[in-house]
């Protein structure tokens, strides 16, 4: 039996609880500020000398709004119904949750924890079909050809929950999707507009542009330009009037990976008859949510034809690949993007033809443009809760100004900055095939069939067709095989673990090499003359319709469903129960503005998975936990913190989880028990009563210390104090010493965990497990009922399986008898190796220096260590050792699945064990001997006795309360400061009591 006092010294003072502390209406003042949050380690300049102060390692508030996600019954000062968790009786969703202002200039998410899907895949594809017309004099043929962009998107819920793509007013969640607003491209080309072919043409933006408005049928006759776009479960253009037909706004379930496309619409061989042409009546294609994704693509290539643009009349036949005309020039097009705003020109050079430099988005998201060198430099998009006020609204284009509605009334941190640098072209001399047309030829007139005048598509054919795409992707576990830029690099990291885009990193205003290898995000590009399949958006997604490959490429993980980020069903009773909470740095203010979008995506030393891990991150030496890399192209986006190190010292010797909170009163229910009543069932003295309904973590025992059950009831539900008084009243039965070098205890401590009962979801709805094997869970809540280590056939950890499941990605893992006894073993050799342990965050957290030490923790090296994570690591592939120059190689090293769902890792196991583990023991068996001798020696009688004495929560001098630490950390500055202990009590420290006491017989001795 032990005392849960702090395990740093026998002065450490008593653990505060955190269940209790978040169970409260607001937390208590000195964990807020008023212009930034509190970090859970505040840092002083000892720590480095960071560029920007207002950047606390974590955040209380966050933690706090995390850990009361589940509450739907209690609506805190400044939120919305985005706040939390939806529940309909007995299963939870979520809305989209983006407390962030549309301009920028703050991020006041004090109020909600933050969450909504994850831009896994954003392509271009370029696409271009022909037609036949008349005989057009000016090129002198009979075949047009048409080109167009069709964009794709893969969003992810990778929540526990169903997701809504909505706000808490009932708005929709989209996303801005024309090309030309991110980074503009320029086209050119070799087709003359007189005789057969000419020399490559300037770079322009026409005809592609959605700017054109001068010329005559320009209106009609450019790519869409829609300023906003809703996600919907199906979305039509209607071919009578162009107008959107919309469906409901899209819900993906939990996990779920879905891919979304422009709008259905007339499927036709010519452009003037069809949908997208009429909604352009008047100029008015600008109206926002004009062209709202739908979900899916239907594989049928035909789609994209009404979104095409005539681009030349009357070509040859003979001038195009594949003709079969063995001519020493073929039609060929280029695309680059835009430099600088020079560069955003119409045709010819008419300016009024092109883009006007302040509707380019990157502009406002990147210090790299100024007035002089107006550079364009940075590849971005956005989304956030659309404004239903402006939905509909008819906007003309206009130089003078961006162009009003703005879309966003709140922008989600879902966008990408990311400069690749663009070195090279999208499509380099890119010929135009002419696949799928027959009677091409007749005999008696040869320049006809080389003019193509008897040319005719195939019935059905596969007359459109993809010349090249671009765009952005989170990075694959597998080596690039196609697309990947720049081509013959492998800038693959653990997407998992220190690049993972749950975490939204990806901001980068200038590209390195460095910078490539931490992003989640890489770029791609490919063209048709690229020796390499077809390209289609079913090729380039691994799509057939049902499942995708996200995290992998062409080949790899053929899955649709990934739960990888937890929303609590109610309050975690262990501290590594925490460890799914986002660890971002919390609310500040910056005037930068990379700064600015940088908290939009903060990777600065954030884990993947936090609380509980040790993670070194490969942008942190292995002997620090702050670091300055200026990698990003702005001061004060290059501090690295080691967060996860951080707030593992923050909270493990100082904190601990009760499991005495508000909590649901029904399992899936939307009743709030509160806090009082938990507390009063916890220490009732009425013998009918049932304390573990209280006290729902059963290795706590209730100790009243002689007072009254309602005195003890009433300091714990005290607002602002109740949580630094609870670990008072709490015993840890069975506590476990991690010092311990018996393999046999350790093995005694893990198999103890067989047959414990788990809560899973099934059709989301909580669930029992009742299960015979040792089992551990990602989540309170696992996302299934079965482990990646199941029999599934055929199909491996990395493939998902058949019915769409994915259970190969869940976060359950059950582990053998023997696996455990492995785990057992090694556990031994890293106490010898590492310990003694001086206390629970050295125990918990890797060592400040090189080697294997300073890579990860002691409890993830031996689970690492005992083949439990085998089937991941034997992916040879998949094993990554990067050269980029990383501050810390060693940390950048192993499975690119490191962390992954399924992967298991140490906070896994410490949010069962946790609680009961300590590195000092506090009952110990006393014996004692004792003789009486005459003047000569001899000895006239013995005996021999047993004590049995525990240390106690009271100080020797009772001048000081048992709460009283020797010293304690600063909340505002950082500093350790003293307190005010008695000399008696620096001395001596806490009492010891005799709990028994014998006398033995010498037989016993």
């Amino acid at each position: 039996m032990i005392f849960i006092e702090k395990s740093d010294s026998k002065f450490g003072g008593l653990k505060k609880d955190l269940n209790i502390i978040f169970s409260q209406e607001k937390l208590p003042a000195e964990f807020r500020g008023d212009t930034a949050d509190i970090g859970l380690r505040p840092y002083t300049s000892e720590d480095g000398n960071p560029s920007d102060r207002n950047r606390p390692i974590g955040s209380w508030n966050q933690l706090y709004l995390w850990a009361n996600v589940w509450d739907s019954s209690t609506k805190r000062e400044g939120q919305d119904a985005s706040a939390t968790l939806q529940w309909n009786g007995s299963a939870p969703s979520t809305l989209i949750a983006a407390d962030a202002a549309a301009n920028l200039e703050m991020m006041d998410n004090r109020y909600t924890y933050m969450r909504h899907p994850i831009l896994l895949r954003y392509y271009n594809f370029i696409g271009s079909y022909l037609t036949k017309n008349d005989r057009q004099s000016q090129n002198g043929g009979w075949i047009n050809t048409a080109v167009s962009v069709v964009l794709v998107y893969v969003w992810w819920n990778p929540y526990n929950v169903d997701m809504k793509f909505q706000g808490a007013g009932g708005n929709p969640w989209g996303s801005y999707f024309g090309e030309h607003r991110f980074k503009p491209m320029l086209f050119a080309d070799n087709i003359a507009s007189s005789g057969p072919l000419s020399s490559l043409k300037m770079y322009t933006e026409h005809p592609l542009t959605p700017y054109t408005q001068g010329a005559f049928g320009a209106i009609h006759d450019r790519q869409v330009a829609d300023f906003g776009a809703s996600y919907r479960k199906t979305s039509r253009l209607n071919d009578g009037t162009g107008e959107v037909v919309k469906g409901e706004v899209s819900v993906l379930k939990a996990g779920e990976i879905v891919v979304f496309s422009q709008p259905s619409t007339t499927r036709t061989n010519k452009i003037q008859n069809g949908a997208v042409y009429k909604s352009k009546s008047g100029g008015y294609d600008i109206r926002t949510d004009n062209f709202a994704f739908r979900e899916g693509w239907p594989q049928d290539m035909s789609e994209m034809v009404s979104y095409g643009v005539n681009i030349y009349t009357g070509l040859q036949y003979q001038y195009f690949e594949r003709s079969g005309y063995p001519t020493e020039n073929k039609y060929t097009f280029w695309a680059r993007f835009a430099e600088t705003d020079n560069d955003l020109i119409g045709n010819g050079g008419n300016t009024s033809l092109g883009t006007p430099p302040n509707h380019v988005l990157c502009h406002k998201y990147t210090d790299e443009y100024n007035s002089n060198s107006k550079k364009l430099g940075t590849f971005m998009m956005g989304a956030g809760i659309m404004d239903a006020s402006q939905i509909g609204k008819d906007t003309r284009l206009s130089g003078a100004s961006t162009p009003d509605p703005v879309v966003f009334s709140k922008m989600s941190p879902t966008m990408l900055n990311l400069n690749w640098g663009f070195e090279e072209q999208i499509m380099q001399a890119t010929k135009m095939p002419v696949d799928g047309w027959i009677n091409f030829k007749r005999n008696d007139d040869e320049d006809g069939t080389k003019r193509g005048k008897y040319a005719e598509p195939e019935p059905n054919g596969p007359f459109p067709y993809f010349i090249a795409y671009y765009g952005v992707s989170v990075k694959w576990g597998k080596p690039p095989v196609i697309g990947a830029y720049p081509e013959g690099k492998d800038y693959r990291a653990k997407t998992w673990q220190h690049s993972s885009p749950l975490f939204w990193g990806g901001q980068m205003p200038t590209a390195s090499e460095l910078g490539r290898l931490y992003s989640p995000y890489q770029f791609e590009v490919k063209n048709a003359n690229s020796d390499f399949f077809p390209i289609t958006i079913s090729n380039i997604l691994s799509n057939d319709g049902t499942r995708l490959s996200p995290f992998g490429g062409p080949g790899a993980e053929q899955v649709n469903k990934i739960v990888a980020a937890e929303l609590p069903f109610q309050q975690p009773s262990s501290l590594a129960g925490f460890a799914g909470c986002r660890l971002t740095p919390g609310w500040y203010r910056s005037d930068s503005r990379a700064a600015i979008a940088k908290r939009f995506a903060y990777q600065s030393g954030v884990p993947g998975v936090g609380i509980g891990n040790a993670f070194a991150d490969p942008m942190l030496p292995a002997d620090k936990v702050f670091s300055h890399n200026e990698i990003m192209g702005d001061a004060a986006l290059g501090d690295f913190w080691d967060h996860g190190l951080m707030i593992n010292d923050a909270l493990w010797d100082s904190w601990f989880a009760s499991s005495l909170a508000a909590r649901p009163s029904s399992l899936g229910g939307t009743g709030r028990e509160e806090l009082k009543t938990v507390l009063q069932q916890a220490f009732s003295t009425d013998a009918s009563s049932n304390r573990a309904s209280g006290i729902a973590n059963r290795r706590f025992l209730p100790d009243l210390q002689g007072k009254p059950s309602e005195a003890v009831v009433e300091e714990l539900a005290r607002t602002d104090e109740g949580y630094k008084h609870a670990s008072k009243y709490l015993t840890v039965a069975g506590g476990f010493n991690v010092n311990s070098t018996s393999q046999r205890a350790w093995e005694a401590t893990l198999l103890g965990l067989k047959k414990r009962k788990i809560l899973y979801s099934r059709s989301g709805r909580p669930s029992v497990l009742n299960n015979s094997q040792t089992s551990f869970s990602r989540f309170g809540v696992a996302s299934s009922d079965k482990s990646h280590v199941d029999d599934y056939g055929s199909i491996g950890v990395t493939q998902g399986i058949p019915d769409g499941e994915a259970m190969a990605w869940s976060d359950l893992r059950t582990l053998s008898d023997t696996q455990i006894r492995s785990l057992a073993r090694n556990m031994v050799k890293e106490v010898k190796k590492r310990g003694p342990f001086l206390n629970m965050s050295d125990f918990v957290n890797r060592r400040l220096q090189s080697g294997e030490m300073g890579v990860k923790g002691a409890l993830q090296a031996a689970i690492d260590e005992s083949s439990i994570n085998s089937t991941f690591d034997e992916l040879s592939d998949m094993v990554i050792a990067p050269k980029g120059g990383y501050p810390n190689q060693d940390a950048a090293r192993g499975s690119v699945y490191t962390a992954a769902p399924g992967y298991l890792i140490q906070s896994d196991v410490l949010a069962v064990l946790g609680n009961i583990l300590t590195t000092r023991d506090d009952t110990f068996t006393v014996r004692a001997y004792g003789e009486l001798a005459n003047r000569e020696g001899v000895v006239l009688s013995r005996a021999w006795c047993e004590a049995v004495v525990q240390r106690g929560i009271n100080y020797v001098d009772p001048v000081n309360s048992p709460e009283t630490p020797a010293r304690q950390v600063n909340m505002k500055s950082g500093a350790l400061e003293d307190t005010e202990l008695s000399a008696v009590n620096k001395a001596f420290g806490r009492k010891f009591n005799i709990v028994s006491f014998r006398w033995l017989s010498p037989e016993e001795v």
